[in-house]
């Protein structure tokens, strides 16, 4: 392949990555790119996420680290998988699966609510990846309906690992905020030290509302009318005369009783 002079244009014109022949965007952050990618041998897809090196400041540079690493110990049907990690002087390769169905905002934002049959199958499979990250005592932090991604045989896997975090046991205590503001918990909110499995758990109970009715939950014009909502609403909760669930029973109660 060295000495091949199309490969060899391919490789500086960007069209190639290693064995992979680069196809059009899918997709972008505020640091990345990401493009379809086609193995040249096996012919198989992937989503090749590109950045720029020199743009990734020190504390962007450490959540890719992270992110890296985190998608290296994690091996589940429903979780997107890293395939691997190429690197020139000038830009940072992640070769990821490639899931082809497009995400869950997307479909319900296009085509209304789930039905209950495919809200319990979806559901299923994000519980059972968030289940196996949590016994690997990896948080993920970010968990919402653009994160939750289709494959062209409507198989679930939740991808995005950026605010993933690692901790030594699941009690550990988190001091960073990070995530969507519509899908964070009450504990965020208050600017308060939280546990990180309950936070995910908070997330997949407005997911899942989401699903079902087609909006979401807490909705407001800026982020501090939605975090008067979201601790109003915990508030309502917790005071209700005929309630005596605790917090911890609301994120089981919103999420089927997890």
């Amino acid at each position: 392949m060295c000495n091949d002079e199309d490969i060899i244009k391919e490789l500086t014109v960007g069209r190639r990555v290693g064995f992979y022949k680069v196809r059009g965007q899918i997709g972008c952050g505020n640091f990345s790119k990401v493009k379809l990618a086609i193995h040249a041998l096996t012919k198989d897809k992937v989503a090749i996420k590109i950045m720029d090196k020199m743009r990734l400041d020190l504390q962007t540079q450490r959540m890719l680290s992270k992110e890296i690493s985190n998608m290296e110990r994690l091996y589940h049907p429903n979780l997107l998988q890293l395939y691997e990690v190429l690197e020139t002087p000038s830009r940072l390769y992640l070769v990821l699966e490639f899931a082809g169905g497009g995400d869950v905002h997307t479909r319900i934002s296009s085509g209304g609510k789930l039905s209950d049959q495919e809200s319990k199958i979806v559901f299923a499979q994000i519980l059972s990846a968030v289940k196996y990250m949590h016994e690997n005592n990896i948080i993920h932090r970010d968990l919402k309906a653009e994160n939750v991604l289709y494959t062209t045989n409507s198989c679930i896997k939740v991808a995005d690992f950026g605010f993933s975090t690692r901790v030594n046991n699941l009690n550990q205590a988190l001091d960073t905020y990070c995530g969507s503001p519509p899908y964070a918990a009450p504990e965020l909110f208050k600017d308060e030290s939280c546990i990180g499995p309950p936070v995910d758990v908070w997330a997949m109970g407005v997911l899942l509302f989401f699903m079902v009715t087609g909006t979401l939950p807490f909705r407001a014009d800026t982020v501090a009318k939605l975090r008067q909502s979201v601790l109003q609403a915990l508030c309502a909760f917790i005071e209700a005369p005929l309630s005596t669930l605790s917090a911890a029973a609301i994120r089981a109660e919103a999420t089927g009783g997890l």
